[in-house]
């Protein structure tokens, strides 16, 4: 049985390298670790994580997006794993991950068995009779199953194990411990939790309340007194020295969220710790619509407001769900005005590949930007949160003679598998992926593709950047671009500038015992909000987008010399710098947006 006593530490010899000194303490660390190399700051990731297990603490590792926290993570049990430690080992993941997980445990530590718990109720049955045994010796698998089967066999099976270590991936679903989930989980008998997150917790205490009380009820076991740790209502004198105390109880109440998360919490982002990390752009390209588009744009509003005014005002939330979905309306008239008339439900056959593509003004640019892709021998990743748009582009390419991948979420586990290593194989023909931003954009390692287009934009930030790390991540050789497409002077173009609006200004509201971002969704925004998305109040400068890109501006922005990290004596008159924007086009200029938890580092 492996003890939980200290290591001692090794006299270190002088005569190694920086590189051979790394080799041989992740060796020493990690001797089952022989399918790869731990960059330097993973294994510091990995250390940590032996620390929290020898203090008896669980915790949550929550680098950025694509810094490599399932390897750390399978480092982390190999290491508990070769000193003796059998198990069992629990992962928990989204359904488009279990593959991943599998693939790096069997490509890093290949002695190690695992096992994808999943399928239906026999083949499940079958997983249990043949891999888990109640008896527990060092064969017992590393068994990795989806949220769903967890929900679903946690009181029937899998509460019959005592875990020695839960894993969670994409740990943030935990933020809401009403959820069944949470509820679920913590039926099981398990010693040591561990929760994996990449999207920055949002400044909402009650949701990191629930993170904590899920991996350390002992200590986080009230709500209210969680949040009165950081009640500094009554500190600010009169209503003149508010403003001017705001920053500093700001200042306060982060200071003191770090002090306390520090122990359990370890993020590390790209900037700080992966200096050869290929750059990434992103542009917002803008596309006019058609007549076709604006004829549909008009019925649907004018078709709102003439019941706006007729309807009594009063009955607010009625008119609000009628606005919300105009909303809706008008978002899948910018995506193809097709979705609104059912042309791809399955009721009729698609209509010519010229008429999709004339229809829809997205669609037009889109083609444009796959002909220089492709012309450039890029591989692209495209995302839509809606699996009709996914399906429209299927068909075209199909028509087109183009190899596709695709993953939404009706695609079974095996298919998912299949596709993402056809995709990655440098032989394939396949130079196209399509997903959908929420089954495509968690945990999956898409590093063939150089190119992210954002067909239409989540309503969540986090979801847009989740897509994008598919490809900007550890094992990416190349720069990469993301292109957001958006319909000018429509309630699309003015959704992404409010969005963007709001990340530049980002701040935190500090009320008694919570904050809280200050960004909307469809659910929570008011009429008078939902309005002023449909106003056309554009300015000048918003009138620009309504052109679409030229040729010759898009080769600019199509070119990737500025992202090339060269050698100081290289010629820089070969290096394309390419300007913030134009008409049709703007670069967007990354602003640090990581929530509270930004400033938190090892």
């Amino acid at each position: 049985m492996l003890s939980r006593s200290k290591e001692g530490g090794s006299v270190e010899d002088s005569t190694l390298t920086e590189e051979e000194r790394a080799d041989k303490e992740q060796a020493e660390l990690v001797p089952l670790l022989t399918g790869g190399k731990l960059k330097s700051y993973q294994l510091k990731g990995v250390k940590w994580l032996i620390s929290l297990w020898q203090n008896g603490l669980n915790g949550i590792l929550a680098d950025q997006m694509g810094l490599g926290k399932t390897i750390q993570t399978i480092s982390f049990l190999a290491h508990l794993k070769g000193n003796g430690l059998d198990g069992p080992y629990l992962v928990i993941a989204p359904l488009s991950t279990l593959s991943n997980w599998m693939n790096e445990i069997e490509r890093f530590v290949p002695s190690i068995n695992a096992i994808i718990y999943h399928g239906d109720k026999k083949q499940r049955d079958e997983i249990r009779r043949k891999h888990m045994p109640r008896t527990i010796g060092p064969k017992f698998p590393i068994v990795i199953t989806s949220y769903e089967i967890a929900m679903f066999d946690a009181k029937k099976f899998l509460r019959h194990y005592t875990w020695k270590y839960l894993v969670v991936d994409e740990g943030h679903r935990l933020k809401n411990s009403k959820c069944k989930l949470f509820k679920e989980l913590k039926l099981l008998p398990i010693e040591n939790k561990l929760l994996l997150t990449g999207t920055p917790l949002q400044n909402n205490l009650a949701e990191l309340w629930s993170l904590l009380n899920f991996i350390l009820p002992d200590i986080f076991s009230s709500l209210e007194e969680f949040e009165s740790w950081f009640d500094l209502s009554g500190r600010c004198g009169n209503e003149a020295q508010k403003e001017e105390m705001e920053e500093k109880r700001r200042t306060q109440v982060v200071a003191k969220l770090h002090a306390i998360l520090r122990p359990f919490l370890l993020r590390r982002l790209k900037v700080d710790v992966e200096q050869m990390l290929p750059r990434k752009k992103e542009i917002i390209l803008y596309a006019t619509m058609t007549e076709h588009q604006k004829k549909f744009q008009d019925h649907l509003i004018n078709q709102t407001l003439e019941g706006y005014l007729t309807e009594n005002v009063s009955i607010g939330n009625h008119f609000r769900g009628k606005l919300t979905n105009l909303m809706i309306q008008l978002r899948k008239n910018c995506n193809h005005p097709d979705l609104l008339e059912s042309a791809f439900d399955g009721s009729y056959h698609y209509p010519p590949i010229e008429q999709i593509v004339g229809q829809c003004g997205k669609f037009r640019l889109l083609e444009r930007l796959l002909s220089e892709l492709f012309a450039r021998k890029h591989k692209v990743l495209i995302f839509s949160q809606w699996t009709k748009v996914l399906d429209i582009m299927d068909y075209y390419f199909s028509e087109r003679g183009f190899d596709v991948c695709k993953l939404d979420g009706r695609v079974k586990l095996d298919e998912r598998k299949r596709q993402i290593k056809e995709f990655n194989d440098v032989n394939s023909e396949c130079r196209v992926f399509l997903l959908s931003t929420r089954a495509g954009g968690l945990g999956i390692n898409l590093t063939a593709a150089d190119t992210c287009i954002l067909y239409d934009s989540d309503w969540n930030p986090q979801m847009d950047l989740q897509a994008m790390d598919r490809c900007h991540r550890i094992g990416q050789t190349k720069p990469v671009h993301v292109y957001r497409l958006a319909t000018a002077l429509s309630v699309e173009g003015r959704m992404l500038k409010r969005a963007f609006s709001k990340l530049k200004l980002e701040h935190v509201v500090i009320g008694k015992g919570q904050f809280k971002q200050e960004r909307s969704t469809t659910d929570t925004m008011e009429e008078e909000d939902l309005l002023a998305l449909l106003r056309d109040d554009d300015n000048e400068e918003d009138r620009l987008t309504q052109t679409d890109i030229s040729d010759e501006d898009l080769q600019r922005v199509l070119d990737r010399s500025d992202l090339v990290v060269g050698p100081a004596s290289e010629d820089e008159s070969k290096v394309n710098v390419v300007p913030l924007k134009g008409p049709g086009w703007d670069v967007v200029v990354p602003t640090a947006s990581g929530g509270m938890l930004s400033t938190l580092n090892s």
